[in-house]
């Protein structure tokens, strides 16, 4: 069947084909889209097959934009292989500053009695922490997606996922069709990035007992 594309979401990935024989308003996904070479647009004349989803409602699928040549899929000879973030010197100093800092900190806490002495150590904990938390770039410039075996260049959803430590990644058109697999699903890619969170909270955990002991010691005295 021929249709055209009247309406179209990109940010959710859906829209409505008008039938040009009977006018009738179908739902499409993105997922059920055959054409690779770009995304749908409003206006867009295009093939499609007419179906019913399981409220009896029409819905297209096999969706082909006329016009577009689907881009092919290049693929290398080996697949490229993902490796995790590793640290670096900057890493190992930020991680030797924390500890100096919060070491810093109690003890001049302790022989002072005065918070106004450990905001310098406190401030070179926060840029520490930063620099821990700082967002790295894998050297490879491509990935071999985990699910069509695609090679692809990464994007900021890549490299966030690649430094949360996911290294089964996926391309662009894998991930919408995933995404559309599980609808019911939350996906949550805020995962502790190496263990550098929880080091970061322990970090701050021990140095708390030290202050209420002394802020205890005080108030008796």
């Amino acid at each position: 069947m021929r249709g055209k594309i009247t309406q179209w979401k990109d940010d959710k990935g859906f829209g409505f084909i008008v039938s040009e024989d009977s006018g009738e308003k179908l739902f499409f996904h993105i997922s059920a889209v055959k054409t690779r070479g770009r995304r749908p647009q409003v206006g867009d004349i295009v093939l499609y097959e007419s179906m019913r989803d399981s409220q009896g409602r029409p819905k297209a699928k096999a969706v082909v934009i006329e016009g577009v040549v689907s881009e092919q899929k290049t693929y290398s000879k080996n697949r490229i292989h993902t490796e995790p973030p590793k640290k670096d010197i900057l890493d190992y100093v930020s991680i030797v500053l924390v500890i100096l800092s919060l070491v810093g900190a109690a003890y001049s806490f302790v022989q002072t009695e005065n918070l106004k002495k450990i905001i310098p150590f406190g401030v070179i904990l926060v840029i520490s922490v930063g620099l821990l938390n700082r967002q790295k770039k894998p050297k490879e410039k491509r990935f071999s997606c985990a699910r069509c075996r695609k090679d692809s260049e990464y994007d900021k959803r890549t490299i966030k996922a690649w430094n949360n430590g996911f290294q089964k990644l996926y391309c662009s058109v894998c991930h919408q069709r995933w995404l559309a697999e599980q609808p019911s699903q939350t996906q949550n890619v805020s995962v502790s990035s190496q263990g550098r969170g929880c080091f970061v909270v322990s970090a701050l955990l021990a140095i708390l007992p030290i202050i209420a002991a002394v802020e205890v010691y005080q108030w008796f005295v």
